[in-house]
């Protein structure tokens, strides 16, 4: 790591710690540590995602291709044999990022703001299409339900047109109201910023409350 490296890190770091951040300040964080973290850990391949949002390979991709096929199985009558765990935990997550941190002799974040970096994480990857030989077999989407708030992979399944929906990623809600089944999506794109100390989500410019 050069010294510019390193000073931008810990400048991205510093403002993530003082709550004055905003999701493109993760999304930068993020890109810069990737190349310091483990193979296949949580912080690598969700910074490899941000940085490739059209995916072919990859947890991620991995996931919705398993969306798929529990799909297939929900039509055969056989969905019982197969279970939906969201990818990455949010303590995976967060010993991902600070066990990459501490390689870097910089200061680990607290459990509280770990969840704020993956809340902001979970923004960033909205819209993102999953494709399979070149088609695109599904996306990500963000949505709250019962107190967590979810990144989904939704899969539209052949030939009846029925939708399933899994969570990727949940992280605990302290950004916004929480919903439920009949309002779990926003209403637009989320855009996730930090000022006075805490994390919240925006839509269209307005504060979700």
């Amino acid at each position: 790591m050069d010294s510019k490296e390193k000073l931008l890190i810990d400048e991205l770091c510093r403002r993530t710690r003082q709550q004055i951040f905003h999701e493109r300040d993760i999304l930068a964080l993020l890109i810069l540590l990737r190349g310091h973290a483990a193979a296949e850990s949580p912080v690598r391949e969700l910074a490899d995602f941000i940085a490739h949002r059209e995916k072919e390979r990859g947890a991620l991709k991995k996931y919705v291709q398993h969306v798929v096929a529990y799909g297939q199985a929900l039509a055969n009558g056989t969905a019982g044999q197969l279970k939906i765990d969201p990818v990455f935990t949010a303590a995976a997550f967060r010993d991902s990022l600070n066990s990459v941190l501490a390689g870097l002799s910089i200061p680990v974040f607290p459990n509280g703001l770990t969840d704020d970096v993956l809340a902001c994480t979970m923004s960033l990857l909205q819209d993102v299409r999953i494709f399979h030989e070149k088609k695109e077999i599904g996306r990500l989407g963000l949505a709250r339900l019962a107190g967590d708030l979810w990144l989904c992979g939704s899969v539209i399944m052949q030939p009846k047109g029925v939708q399933v929906v899994f969570p990727a990623l949940i992280v605990p809600n302290r950004y916004c109201a929480p919903g439920d089944a009949e309002r779990m999506w926003f209403s637009g794109l989320v855009e996730a910023r930090s000022t006075k100390g805490k994390l919240r989500f925006y839509v269209g410019g307005r504060e979700l409350t």
